[in-house]
């Protein structure tokens, strides 16, 4: 049986205006243009080691979408200056996270998380 073959993932989203989208994602998100295949429709952004393809398709089903960052507090706030619809607010979860959900506008959402450094002494008595 085969076993750790696979060396990435990337997400193809439908876009319903490739031009618009890639816009967004560059100047909204912070992304960068990582490569154009069809300047109407098909080409690249990435930030960090993430590379998202937009697609543009007639018929946009809304994709999920899981994205960890160094600073999701940092990246929530930036998010929310520029406008960006926030769905979720940040907030400490559970399972040791700091999280929140916002979606693009082609309707695709994204939950944003960060570690959460595990503070053993939240009481403050510095011991």
């Amino acid at each position: 049986m085969l076993k750790g073959y696979a060396q990435c993932q990337i997400t193809i989203l439908p876009v319903r205006d490739f031009k618009e989208s890639l816009a967004y994602y560059t100047n909204v998100l912070g992304f960068e243009v990582a490569w154009i295949w069809d300047e109407d429709g098909y080409g690249a952004v990435t930030c960090g080691g993430v590379e998202i393809h937009l697609d543009r398709q007639d018929i946009v089903v809304p994709y999920r979408s899981y994205l960890f960052v160094e600073n999701a507090d940092e990246i929530y706030a930036f998010y929310k200056e520029q406008g960006v619809r926030v769905i979720t607010k940040i907030e400490s979860k559970p399972w040791g996270v700091r999280e929140f959900t916002f979606e693009d506008l082609n309707g695709h959402l994204y939950r944003v998380a960060s570690s959460e450094e595990k503070d053993d002494n939240k009481n403050g008595d510095g011991i």
